[in-house]
């Protein structure tokens, strides 16, 4: 799934992986034409990502 299909607060992780970190999708940051993206334990930890990227949403939690 790309990371444009999803809603804005919706959890993905970058890599089908156990110890993989949980993202949580943030705004449109026009300026950049990419989404502001953060992990979910660490608010502070933000990073713009493309809308194309392609993330994992089937996961556990």
């Amino acid at each position: 799934m790309k990371l444009k299909d999803l809603k804005k607060g919706d959890y993905f992780k970058l890599k089908d992986s156990d110890t993989a970190p949980v993202w949580v999708k943030g705004e449109y940051v026009r300026s950049e034409k990419k989404y502001s993206t953060y992990t979910f334990d660490d608010v502070n930890h933000e990073r713009l990502m493309s809308p194309e990227k392609e993330v994992v949403t089937e996961f556990e939690f």
